[in-house]
């Protein structure tokens, strides 16, 4: 149970940091302190049953408060001796088993807690420390150290089904991360290749409009005019430009150039600053700019150039005509 909203893609680890967990977990202190009081007559002084209830109660605040995957270790440690505590100042005031010895499963599922938070190792440690103080009880008794054997016996499987639903769920995790990444791999290549089809489905098709009247007749064996080797050259460096200058590849560039290079105009159309895109705004301002200038130009050359980014000029609009003309287009 998590506490966050956002969609899960992976498989979370029970964190018991939720609305729902918490309302468990605090029903279980309620249930074992009613235990714990209502034991008062089995026990030697009630004033150990009520310092432990206060450890326990302390130990449920502060792990419903860390809400991290893995629970903290200062919080860790504090469950750890809050709970032998408990049992160091509890074996010795029960003088029956029962209820009065709540304080041990308490120790125990406060472990088994631990464990699921990530905590394996520290909350074999605090179980085998509350284990030994039990023991301890026992043999210092004189008949009641089966009872303390069995005491302990009967937590032990809380810590270990803890543990191994623990070490399991990451397991888990760990594959269907593994399917996870494999599938995300899958999904790129199937990407990369609709990419590559439709660049090249792109390509085909300019390639098409560009010179696919004057290929389909060298097919069909026409005879070529002087028009139509004009055509191909014009056709060719279209195509040049589309390779060049990928961001300039835009329809009123593109007919503004086609009439420029057919009224014998050299065109030239430059992009050094591919693969970056231009800045938001500043495609209109190139595209007025070329566009003027190449409608205007009656001989000579034009060149259109983008040029490299982290420059103060964006492009530049050179004309050597009867004057040069440069005209700049600042970065905004």
């Amino acid at each position: 149970m998590t506490s966050g909203s956002g969609t899960r893609t992976q498989l979370d680890l029970p964190q018991m940091t939720g609305l729902g967990a918490h309302i468990l977990i605090w029903t279980y202190f309620v249930t074992i302190s009613v235990l714990g009081l209502l034991s008062l007559d089995d026990v030697h002084s009630p004033l150990p049953v009520y310092i432990s209830i206060a450890l326990f109660a302390a130990v449920w605040t502060l792990l419903t408060q860390d809400t991290q995957p893995r629970v903290g270790l200062g919080a860790s440690i504090f469950t750890i001796a809050a709970s032998v505590i408990a049992t160091v100042i509890s074996s010795d005031n029960a003088i029956v088993g029962g209820f009065s010895q709540w304080y041990v499963g308490a120790g125990a599922l406060s472990m088994f807690y631990l464990s699921l938070r990530r905590r394996e190792l520290l909350a074999w440690a605090g179980f085998a420390a509350i284990g030994v103080v039990v023991i301890l009880w026992g043999l210092s008794t004189e008949d009641r150290l089966l009872e303390a054997v069995l005491l302990v016996a009967r937590q032990a499987p809380f810590v270990l089904v803890g543990s191994l639903f623990s070490v399991g769920m990451r397991r888990t995790r760990k594959r269907l991360d593994g399917i996870h990444d494999v599938e995300i791999a899958r999904a790129a290549a199937e990407a990369a290749a609709l990419a590559r089809t439709a660049e090249r489905s792109r390509r085909l098709a300019g390639l098409d409009a560009a010179v696919g009247t004057q290929l389909q007749r060298i097919a069909d064996g026409s005879e070529l005019t002087d028009d139509d080797r004009a055509e191909l050259v014009i056709a060719e460096a279209r195509l040049r430009d589309s390779l060049r200058a990928r961001q300039l590849d835009l329809p009123e560039i593109v007919s503004a150039v086609q009439r420029a290079r057919r009224r014998g105009i050299t065109v030239v159309l430059l992009d050094d600053r591919y693969p970056l895109a231009l800045p938001n705004g500043a495609l209109s301002s190139i595209t007025e700019a070329a566009v003027h200038t190449l409608n205007n130009a009656s001989t000579g050359a034009v060149t259109i150039r983008l040029l490299p980014a982290g420059r103060p000029v964006l492009a530049t609009v050179v004309t050597d005509d009867k004057e040069y003309s440069r005209i700049e287009i600042p970065a905004p």
